[in-house]
Order: C-alpha cells, then sequence, then structure tokens
C-alpha cells in the first residue's frame, strides 16, 4: 500500500518550491531578504538576551572617544566607528547594530563579486554557505577589529577585481582605500594584500596591468590613506606589533612547529563545518568544471581561488616557520572567498530534489545560529558557573562609584584607572568609563605613557577611582602612593540563574591640591 502525503507536507514542500523558483528566477530578491533578516535578527538578539554589552564592545567606547592616531592595542578604526554610533544614537547599545551591519556589507561584496564570476544563482548560494560561519553570525554581535575586516576584506577583494577587469581609475583607487582601512582595522590586512599583489604579478590577465596607470593608482591611495597611521607607528615604535605578538603562544619543542599549523587548521575547519555541510549539499556529486579557455574566465577562478586560499595559506605558513600558534579567532576574513571559490571549480548540482535539500539546509543553520547564541547566553548560568561579560553589573558599578565619588569630592569623575595588565580588571574599568554619566576618560593598565590622551597634572589635580577584581596588588601603594583603597563592592551577576556575586575592588585618588 503506498502512503500518501499529507495535506501539511503537501503545503510545506509547495511554499519550499516556490521559494527555490524565486531564487532561480530573482536572485537579488532572494539575497535581499536574507541580509535583511541577519542584519534584523542578530541586532536585536543581543538586545533582548544580553545585560550588558560584551568586552569588546565596551572596549571600543571607552578608548574610542580619545581618537587617537593608533593604540597600543590594535589600529583605530573600529573603536573610530564605536564613538561615532553612540554620539549619533546616545544610546552605548547601538554599537550592537555595527556588526551584523558589517556581516552584511561582506556578504552583498561577495554577491557582487560572484555575480560577475559565476553567475547570480551560483553566487546566491556562496552567500548562503556563508550564513553558517561562525565568524558572520554566532560571533559578529561583538563589533571589534576582527568583525569590521569582514567587509573591507570583502570590498578589497571586489574592487580589486573590478580594478583589473574593467581598467578603471576609480577602482583602482577605491581597491587602495579599502585595503589601506583594513590596515587602519588590523595588520593582519599584510595576509590579503600579500597574495592580490602576487597575483597582479604572475597572473598573465591581472600582469597586463602594469603597463597601465592602476597599480600604481592603488599603490598611491593606499599610501595616502595609511600614511598618518604608519607615522604614528614609527613614531611609537611598532608598539602594537608587541601586543599581537605576545598573544600568539611561541613554540618550545621542535614538534611544536608541526603542531601550531595543524592546531590552527584544525580550529578554522570547526568554525567552518556549518558552511562545508552547505556546499556539501550541492557540490557534493558534481564534476570539476573545465580549464577555462578564455582568459578573462581563466583570470576570474584563479582570482577567487587566491582570495580563498591565499591568506589562508600565507598565514599558515608564517606560524609554522615562525613557530606561533595562531589565535583561532584571527580566522575572521579568511573565508569570505570560499564557497565561491568551490562554486566556481565545482558547478553546484541543482536538480529539484537537491535544491529543496539545499534549502532545507539552509532554513535550519538560519534558525540554529541564533537559538544556539540565545541557549548560551540565557542557559549557560544553569549548566555552570562561568563569569560572562554580557551578565557583568556594568550600570550599578558605574552608577555606585560615581555617586560615591560625588559625593566625596562634589566634582564629576573625570579618570578611571585600570590597574594590572589585562584581564577582568580591564573590563571592570572600562565599564565605569562607558557607564557613569560623567563618562570618564580611561588611563591604560595605570600608566600614562599608554594613554597620551591623559594630561599627567590634569590628573594629579582631578584624581580619580581605581577599579579591578582580585586580590589587593602588592605594588598598588608603590605606584599609586596617594590612593586609599576602599571596601570592596558586592555586586549580583544578571543571571535568571543565582550565582555567587562579584567582588569589585576600588581605590580612590583623590584630587591633589
Amino acid at each position: 500500500m503506498v502512503e500518501l502525503p499529507s495535506a501539511t507536507a503537501v503545503r510545506a514542500e509547495g511554499w519550499l518550491d516556490r521559494a527555490i523558483a524565486l531564487a532561480r528566477r530573482e536572485p537579488g530578491r532572494v539575497l535581499a531578504w536574507v541580509l535583511g533578516m541577519h542584519l534584523v535578527v542578530w541586532s536585536v538578539l543581543p538586545l533582548l538576551v544580553c545585560y550588558n554589552l560584551q568586552l569588546d564592545l565596551i572596549e571600543g567606547l571607552a578608548l574610542g572617544k580619545e581618537w587617537q592616531l593608533g593604540y597600543w592595542k590594535h589600529p583605530p578604526l573600529p573603536w573610530w566607528i564605536d564613538d561615532l554610533a553612540f554620539r549619533a544614537a546616545g544610546d552605548p547599545r547601538v554599537v550592537y547594530v555595527l556588526g551584523p551591519a558589517a556581516c552584511v556589507i561582506a556578504l552583498y561584496a561577495v554577491w557582487r563579486l560572484g555575480r560577475a564570476v559565476v553567475g547570480e544563482q551560483s553566487a546566491l548560494i556562496a552567500v548562503l554557505a556563508l550564513e553558517g560561519l561562525h565568524f558572520l553570525n554566532f560571533t559578529a554581535v561583538k563589533f571589534n577589529h576582527d568583525v569590521l575586516q569582514l567587509p573591507l576584506w570583502a570590498l578589497t577583494g571586489l574592487f580589486v577585481f573590478r580594478a583589473i577587469d574593467k581598467g578603471r581609475a576609480a577602482d583602482w583607487i577605491w581597491s587602495g582605500v579599502w585595503l589601506a582601512l583594513a590596515f587602519w582595522t588590523k595588520y593582519s590586512a599584510v595576509a590579503l594584500g600579500a597574495p592580490i599583489g602576487l597575483f597582479l604579478l604572475f597572473d598573465p590577465f591581472a600582469r597586463r596591468t602594469w603597463r597601465t596607470s592602476g597599480p600604481y593608482l592603488l599603490a598611491g591611495a593606499f599610501l595616502l590613506v595609511i600614511a598618518p597611521h604608519l607615522w604614528w607607528l614609527v613614531e611609537h615604535g611598532f608598539i602594537p606589533l608587541d601586543y599581537a605578538a605576545a598573544r600568539a603562544r611561541v613554540a618550545i619543542h621542535w614538534y611544536e612547529y608541526l603542531e601550531f599549523p595543524l592546531r590552527w587548521t584544525a580550529s578554522q575547519l570547526v568554525f567552518l563545518a556549518p558552511t562545508l555541510a552547505l556546499l556539501a549539499v550541492v557540490l557534493l556529486g558534481a564534476a570539476r568544471s573545465e580549464a577555462p579557455r578564455d582568459p578573462r574566465a581563466a583570470f576570474m577562478r584563479n582570482y577567487v581561488t587566491v582570495l580563498a586560499l591565499g591568506p589562508f595559506l600565507l598565514i599558515t605558513l608564517g606560524a609554522g616557520l615562525l613557530g606561533r600558534l595562531v589565535v583561532a579567532m584571527w580566522g575572521y576574513p579568511l573565508w569570505l572567498f570560499a564557497p565561491l571559490a568551490a562554486v566556481s571549480w565545482f558547478g553546484p548540482v541543482l536538480a529539484p530534489q537537491r535544491a529543496r535539500l539545499f534549502a532545507r539546509a539552509c532554513i535550519v543553520v538560519l534558525l540554529a545560529m541564533p537559538a544556539a547564541y540565545v541557549a548560551d547566553e540565557v542557559l549557560e548560568p544553569f549548566l555552570r558557573d562561568r563569569p560572562k561579560a554580557t551578565q557583568f553589573p556594568g550600570k550599578l558599578l558605574a552608577e555606585t562609584l560615581t555617586s560615591r565619588w560625588h559625593a566625596l569630592t562634589g566634582t564629576p569623575l573625570i579618570y578611571v584607572v585600570q590597574f594590572g595588565s589585562s584581564g577582568a580588571g580591564e573590563f571592570a574599568t572600562n565599564n565605569v568609563a562607558v557607564y557613569s554619566s560623567d563618562r570618564p576618560h580611561v588611563v591604560a593598565y595605570g600608566k600614562l605613557d599608554l594613554s597620551p590622551w591623559i594630561d599627567p597634572a590634569d590628573f594629579d589635580r582631578r584624581g580619580g577611582v581605581m577599579v579591578w577584581e582580585g586580590p589587593v596588588p602588592s605594588d598598588l601603594l608603590s605606584q599609586f602612593p596617594h590612593a586609599e583603597l576602599q571596601p570592596p563592592l558586592i555586586l549580583p551577576r544578571q543571571t535568571l540563574y543565582p550565582r555567587p556575586p562579584l567582588v569589585i575592588n576600588y581605590a580612590w585618588l583623590r584630587p591633589q591640591p
């Protein structure tokens, strides 16, 4: 006896078939819906389930308002954007929009490149596969230097392609601008710039551009835009490079020169797993595309392949040669072009049954990622006791210290001092800087040489508060002999399941006559 499908199954199949038909007929329209939902979902979710701003968001708002040409940690561009967004909206939570917006711009740039290389339908498949990439959803709500790389790498890749293909001066200039802004964001942009430079040298179709003004316009625009920060780097002894080097573990044993690249590669495969699964649905069984005979077609496929693999191979080779374990989260922008390269080499299988399976898989990913994010934020305290930035009592801490400072001195709180090198104390201080109504300036790690936006004489005259978590540092009084240690604050964590409160230590630095 043959079992007939239920009416519900027929309706569901009908809806899915109509969606697939729309994607075949108007892929740009489907893309617009997907990107719109991406922006709304990933902007709204943290507003609903995060009681405190993420660590990187707090840091960006605390330091971005100083508008330095560089900071001891990173280039300044993401922090400038944080401050501009806050000034425009007047609410620090506006920064939750920045990460999803950066992702949407990146996905759209990949679509524009893919549309030219593989056509609209295959480009849509590549973008939908990217929805499974961890860096574009789960962690993209934390707008920071890694997240801002996404649109800048994608725009650089798009405009360099257009410049080589069409030869327009404007595209060459914009290529240099986007690449320079990528360096204003993070120095790992060299992993993008170097493969592009090599491609211009060795690809036959691209190499002809050296007989034009194009590459020189790119170089000129790049140098012009990067010049202020380059000057700052020279003046400050390239100090951010020391911070980056300190974060990457150094090999001690000979076998770690092999182990580190393998561990780095494994970490990227974990983040890529949902994207690879989506690609497998439409690529398994597909025949490899024939080598293009047309030089322009060969250039296009070679170009997206270099973008997809060149930066990763360069970083992996460097990790092996230098004996460094690359931080897994540094892989943010590396995989933007990987699905596009895959569909350019293997034409996707778009038979009706395979198309339905891919559509269902995309829906699962689009629903599962937000659900996992909500579960992580809301349910984790029920399962284990792990302090999280989003559950930190930042507003309460800032309001308490600000009101006590007003009562103590009768003056606004102008300065808040980090103590120690990094970690939880740094985060606590930044929370005061962001959530206090006085919006005090941060003295980074208590060192004025790392805080050039602060006048030492004004700091002594106005005083401030030192904030940290953990035991009292043994060298506190030797560095700040006038510090007045106060009884610790016991503040509740913002969790649905009760967890032990946080202990926040602080000390007054009274204004000096």
